[in-house]
């Protein structure tokens, strides 16, 4: 419910400012699509850092 009012509060704000609903979720999009692609990105990455740095220290 609190999250529900705090939406509400957020579209009446933005609304208040000038900026529309169609900028509102074209940057949700936006951030929703880099969310994902960073997701995709940096858990592989972040996975063979880790697993490097194990072998490393097992090695050592």
């Amino acid at each position: 419910m609190l999250s529900i009012l705090l939406t509400l509060l957020l579209i009446w704000l933005f609304i208040k400012l000038g900026i529309g609903l169609l900028k509102i979720m074209a940057f949700l999009v936006v951030a929703g699509i880099v969310f994902v692609f960073f997701t995709h990105l940096l858990l592989p990455l972040l996975a063979i850092c880790l697993v490097g740095s194990l072998a490393f220290s097992a090695i050592k």
